[in-house]
């Protein structure tokens, strides 16, 4: 599923860079934070990772191509990454009780 869910990150990235990097910033938090409060459950971690990599190379990507000079190197990029404070994938659930039991040691 984090396939399709990329191509469809990817060609609103095409659509949206000319806006104002604010406006594409503020939609984006929406974006990853929706997507990590969906798929972030136990069990999913490897996953929702492997979208954070490709979500933000894509990003990279796109934002490099709102005009004919680069926007930004990795360094530059790694740096306001930091400064946009954008959402990382965060596991929020506990397991369920059920689940809890059945993992733990038998009493010998």
């Amino acid at each position: 599923m984090y396939r399709a869910s990329l191509a469809a990150l990817k060609e609103w990235l095409k659509k949206a860079r000319s806006k104002p990097l604010r406006d594409i910033l503020a939609t984006l938090r929406r974006k990853l934070q929706g997507y990590w409060n969906y798929y972030c459950v136990i069990g999913n971690s490897e996953k929702t990772g492997t979208y954070a990599y490709h979500a933000r190379g894509l990003i990279f990507k796109w934002l490099n191509r709102r005009s004919q000079r680069k926007s930004f190197n990795w360094t530059e990029y790694n740096a306001a990454w930091e400064r946009w404070k954008l959402p990382a994938p965060q596991v929020n659930e506990k397991p369920s009780p059920k689940f809890a039991r059945q993992n733990q040691p038998s009493p010998a």
